[in-house]
């Protein structure tokens, strides 16, 4: 593993080097594509490590039972993983300014803008203009605490996100819109493959990696492992 990332599960850590430091991550796509699964990974390895994580469930997607699917050992991981679950994007706010400040060596966001769509489609339904633009000025807020937190303290930051599909471009697009994005310097799209529990990761954006590349993995009670016929494309 290069200096500057922290390890993560066959076979993303061949696709991305790792998980980078001092950047935000976002892995993103439709729901049960495999997103939280990534992030359980992620956190365990960083415990395993002896790192403390800070993991803001905003969907109520952290099982222990799945966790404990993952790894035996599993009472002294989870000492070392804090779990934080918002019940609003306002409390959002504030957990992430938070524990920025914390003494971790991770930070995870499983789902970024769960709690920001709710807000978003309540004010867009009422015609509020202004309140919905207060809303995408708090999204990118928490987005920049959070790239700060990771350039500080030399740390990986994940965050997930949701998309929708543009009817006029029949394109997919990350809910959140730019501020999801600029902020995000690494951004890697998970997507079903039709196949049982096969998903497809796919990079959209890095700093340094070209963007195309992609793997196939399959979901198993162990985590996550290479498709049959995995190779990086």
């Amino acid at each position: 593993m290069k200096e500057g990332f922290v390890k993560l599960p066959r076979p993303l850590d061949a696709l991305m080097i790792g998980l980078e430091r001092k950047a935000v991550t976002n892995f993103y796509g439709e729901p049960g594509a495999g997103k939280t699964n990534i992030c359980l990974l992620a956190a365990l390895e960083c415990a395993r490590s002896g790192g403390t994580v800070a993991y803001i469930d905003t969907e109520g997607g952290f099982s222990v039972e799945r966790v404990k699917q993952i790894e035996r050992n599993v009472e002294l991981l989870l000492e070392r993983i804090r779990i934080f679950e918002p019940r609003d994007f306002g409390e959002q706010g504030r957990i992430i300014r938070t524990v920025s400040k914390g003494d971790y060596d991770m930070i995870i966001v499983d789902s970024m803008v769960a709690l920001y769509r709710l807000e978003y489609a309540e004010k867009n339904g009422k015609g509020q203009s202004a309140q919905l633009m207060e809303a995408n000025r708090e999204l990118s807020k928490q987005m920049s605490v959070l790239s700060s937190a990771a350039r500080e303290r030399n740390m990986p930051v994940i965050v997930t996100s949701h998309i929708f599909s543009n009817w006029e471009t029949g394109e997919d697009e990350v809910i959140g819109g730019e501020s999801i994005k600029y902020w995000s310097k690494a951004m890697v799209k998970i997507e079903r493959t039709g196949r049982m529990s096969e998903r497809k990761a796919i990079i959209t954006k890095h700093r340094f990696i070209p963007e195309g590349g992609e793997v196939k993995f399959e979901i198993v009670n162990e985590g996550i492992r290479p498709a049959r016929g995995f190779r990086i494309l």
